[in-house]
């Protein structure tokens, strides 16, 4: 059955019409500034007008470099206006992540940010072509606006997402695709003026244009944090939450449980009326939670859709009983989309059986730019109507329909995973691994910590001399974050199967083995310490924590860091930064940097106690904790 026409108007044009009627309405504000519907519709203006200058015409390319997310989305909009197709870039990713982007897409202009201007220049270099910059530092001459008449299948962004090569996909979006989802998401949950939206989401994902165009739309107000660090500390998330007045939070489940794992009160955000979460399953632990604190309050809403179809294609509005099921369904296609579940053989499964999900829409992607072969792969023909322009794409996701008609996720046909919501592939993990001389052996499996947020780890055969930490910074430096392991197991060989493939579900757990290479079990010498070890085996989920043990040797990871430090502030009533536990991530280490604390400082007994207590170590000890030398990064 085809579906019925929509009419189509280009995002960029929606967003204009509703700065025509809110022009004096806060737009976006982060921090203490804050940027009126009318001061950025003259921003995207000027900007288009400078990209037309410099050459911009129907499809090409336009690089963004900013560190801003108010220059970031009003470069997406001038993109758009000037007839060009947006590749956002996120200033985090590694040099050589940036590089192999650059080179899939080669994007000819570039919108820059001054203090990115260096950036620009290595990539340049690097990749091996020159760049015509407009510059994102101060205001653009005014100019003519330029006369560019969209299609509705024009080619608008390119998003990347992981290759099982280690190379990007380039995905191509398709622009009545974009307009399609913000108008669902503003009439389906009633959205308007005065709307607070959260933007969370990296630049390089496109779950940013949801969080950028939904509240621009509806006449409401983006609302980015004043920094990155604020979404890696959970205590500092959820006060951001409330100060903003937030009414609509898009996350993902683990940042949600970051927020859970902070205990907020009934009261703790009085202006929000919904969540909707994407990127990764809800488990009913994290249903069981919210609504303990909200009840029905808080509307919670699970979202599912690959970027291949274009953000989010069915949706579940949460319900109590979702609480004690088994799995939290994904819910129905949205209007627009439908989905099937199909065998082996490619037949429709009854209710009930696992199968492949599919799903066909108008409203998906161009495929993967410049990628013929990867796109015929996953964008096939429909093959219940066997009819070669009825094009469907293939998730690789298991699921199953419910005799209620409402779908659930199972897990994956292949090596995928989701990771805080990235989508990871395994191989090209393994293989860089493979490729250092003192790795043997090597398997990455995705692993959940005890609030079930999922993480990787490594299973290493060694032949020679090696820190696994060492073996992290090397894949910091080629992959983003979410593609590094948090948990490192050496073995002396990897399970097999009778076939003689590795048998992943005989690895062991990370961290409840002599797994640890030269771990030296050293119990708690002082109170502080005694605390501490119990909050570690609490984060962890691990019987037995020594004051030595390194946090991330035992399975921990950034968000469960950040659970940490919230619960050593309650426990303590002192701050422990991040920085600081990066430093010396062990119990002994955060005993010394609560002696340090400020907070305890002004508290003279509790500081005279903890002093008491550090006379415990010997003076090469804590000298050796406070020189320590800093992790390469985090998890985040």
């Amino acid at each position: 059955m085809p579906f019925e026409p929509e009419a189509h108007e280009p995002i960029h044009r929606l967003v204009q019409q509703a700065a025509a009627r809110f022009a004096g309405q806060p737009a976006i504000e982060w921090g203490d500034r804050r940027i009126t519907h009318g001061e950025l519709e003259e921003r995207v203006r000027g900007l288009a007008a400078a990209l037309a200058a410099a050459g911009v015409a129907r499809g090409d390319l336009v690089a963004v470099l900013s560190p801003t997310s108010a220059d970031v989305i009003a470069s997406l909009l001038a993109v758009l206006r000037a007839g060009g197709a947006f590749v956002p870039l996120d200033l985090r990713s590694p040099g050589t992540r940036l590089e192999a982007a650059v080179a899939e897409a080669r994007p000819r202009f570039w919108l820059v940010a001054g203090e990115c201007a260096g950036v620009l220049r290595d990539l340049e270099r690097e990749v091996g072509f020159t760049a015509t910059a407009v510059s994102l530092d101060g205001e653009p001459a005014p100019g003519p606006e330029p006369e560019v008449e969209p299609g509705p299948d024009d080619l608008c962004y390119v998003y990347f997402t992981s290759g099982s090569t280690g190379r990007p996909k380039p995905i191509a979006g398709r622009l009545k695709a974009i307009d399609h989802f913000i108008r669902w998401e503003i009439d389906a949950f009633g959205l308007g003026p005065g709307e607070r939206v959260s933007q969370l989401t990296s630049p390089a994902f496109d779950a940013f244009l949801r969080d950028a165009f939904v509240p621009l739309v509806a006449g409401g107000t983006v609302c980015p944090p004043p920094s990155r660090d604020v979404v890696l500390d959970g205590g500092r998330l959820v006060d951001w939450i409330g100060d903003s007045r937030l009414t609509l939070l898009h996350c993902t489940p683990s940042m949600f449980r970051l927020i859970l794992a902070q205990e907020p009160g009934a009261d703790r955000f009085p202006a929000l009326r919904r969540v909707l979460l994407a990127g990764e399953p809800v488990l009913p632990a994290d249903v069981r939670r919210w609504r303990a604190a909200f009840g029905d309050r808080v509307e919670l809403v699970n979202l599912y859709g690959p970027s291949e179809t274009t953000m989010i294609k069915l949706f579940h509005r949460v319900r109590p009983e979702d609480a004690e099921a088994a799995i939290v369904p994904i819910g129905r296609p949205m209007p627009g989309a439908r989905a099937v579940v199909l065998d082996d053989r490619q037949r429709p499964c009854p209710p009930g059986k696992m199968g492949e999900i599919y799903l066909r829409t108008p409203y998906r992607t161009l495929g993967y730019l410049n990628r013929p072969e990867l796109t015929r792969e996953v964008f096939v023909p429909n093959p219940l109507s066997g009819a070669e322009d009825d094009i469907v794409y293939r998730t690789g996701d298991l699921g199953r329909v419910r005799e209620d008609g409402a779908f659930e996720i199972i897990g994956r046909r292949d090596q995928q995973v989701k990771v805080r919501g990235v989508r990871v592939e395994i191989a090209p993990i393994e293989d860089l691994l493979r490729s250092q001389p003192a790795v043997a052996d090597v398997a990455v499996v995705d692993r959940a910590d005890p609030q079930g947020n999922t993480f990787l780890c490594a299973y290493l055969v060694l032949q020679g001399a090696v820190d696994p930490a060492a073996l992290g910074e090397i894949l910091r430096a080629r992959l983003p974050e979410a593609m590094v392991p948090s948990a490192w197991v050496v073995l002396e060989a990897l399970p097999r199967t009778i076939t003689g493939k590795v048998d992943r579900r005989a690895l062991p757990e990370p961290g409840r083995l002599d797994g640890l290479v030269g771990r030296e079990m050293v119990a708690p010498r002082t109170p502080v310490e005694e605390k501490l070890c119990a909050l570690f085996r609490e984060v962890l989920g691990q019987p037995e924590v020594g004051v030595l043990d390194d946090f991330f040797a035992l399975g921990g990871h950034s968000l469960l860091v950040a659970q940490l430090l919230a619960r050593t502030r309650r426990e303590f009533g002192a701050e422990v930064s991040l920085q600081t536990f990066f430093a010396a991530p062990s119990v002994a280490g955060m005993a010394v940097a609560l002696a340090q604390s400020r907070a305890l400082r002004a508290d003279p007994a509790e500081m005279a106690k903890l002093i008491a207590d550090l006379e415990n170590l010997s003076d090469e000890e804590i000298r050796g904790l406070l020189a320590a030398e800093p992790r390469g990064g985090s998890d985040a």
